[in-house]
């Protein structure tokens, strides 16, 4: 996959939200009509309209995205642990499938929910939020790099494992209204990484405890030549250029925990 082919699943995802909620509101009125459903029909079918209106828009505005990519922005698909700057995207889902680009709109690789099953649609987020879930990491050729356990409860408490199941780190959350705090943790339990982040997680930086700065986040600014790829409020992950194969999938995980519910 790549930019262009994510922005045509978001484009046919939205377009076909934006029927089904039309339909919706006809089967309303016609039952209005029928005698079948009763009550103020304009305040019934109206939020389905707009509903339906916005998502059509959203539609279209992908489709205008499409249009304006060049047909020879895209690179081979870069190694996901050697990248230095990494873009996330998200995918309609019932839970996470976040999506990591590099900057020439290539995929590397994909954090996404193993129980991703459809009547997870009909759990709202603040009841999601509390249950117990299991992400995975892979490449963009779909190979297993890491695990992601995380407890069930309102804060964040992970495991984080490799491929073959073996504890490399984990992380435990405190939030209150204004920021994240918490620790990365070895595997053998000592403390790694602080986490000092605001809570709107527009722009943060993760280092170690001895200073040692692992990676930035940041939203709302990019490159000239990234914009004609990306939305300019893409995340991006820069990693520093001495981060190592574990850093970076305890990074990934953090994301992961603190990123769930952002697009659903």
């Amino acid at each position: 996959m790549n930019i262009r082919e994510y922005y045509q699943k978001m484009s046919n995802s939205n377009f076909h939200a934006s029927w089904i909620s039309l339909g919706l509101a006809i089967i309303f009125f016609i039952g209005h009509v029928t005698s079948l459903i009763r009550g103020p029909i304009i305040l019934i079918t109206s939020p389905f309209i707009l509903f339906s209106i916005v998502q059509y828009i959203i539609h279209r505005i992908y489709e205008n995205r499409i249009k304006e990519l060049p047909h020879d922005l895209y690179g081979k698909n870069a190694d996901l642990l050697d990248a230095e700057h990494i873009l996330l995207t998200f995918l309609p889902a019932p839970t996470l499938r976040l999506l990591l680009f590099a900057p020439d709109g290539s995929l590397m690789g994909e954090i996404r929910d193993r129980n991703m099953k459809w009547f997870m649609w009909m759990v709202p987020n603040f009841l999601s939020m509390l249950l117990t879930k299991r992400y995975e990491l892979v490449d963009h050729e779909g190979r297993l790099l890491a695990n992601y356990h995380i407890k069930k409860g309102l804060f964040n408490e992970m495991s984080i494992m490799d491929e073959e199941g073996s504890l490399i780190g984990s992380y435990e959350e405190k939030r209150t209204l204004m920021k994240i705090e918490g620790m990365i943790y070895k595997e053998d339990g000592t403390e790694w990484m602080p986490i000092h982040t605001p809570g709107s997680l527009n722009s943060f930086e993760i280092a170690t405890k001895n200073g040692e700065k692992i990676v930035s986040y940041q939203e709302g600014w990019m490159p000239f030549e990234w914009g004609k790829r990306f939305k300019t409020n893409t995340p991006i992950l820069t990693f520093s250029s001495h981060v190592e194969e574990i850093p970076r999938f305890i990074i990934f995980g953090f994301c992961a925990a603190t990123l769930n519910h952002r697009s659903n």
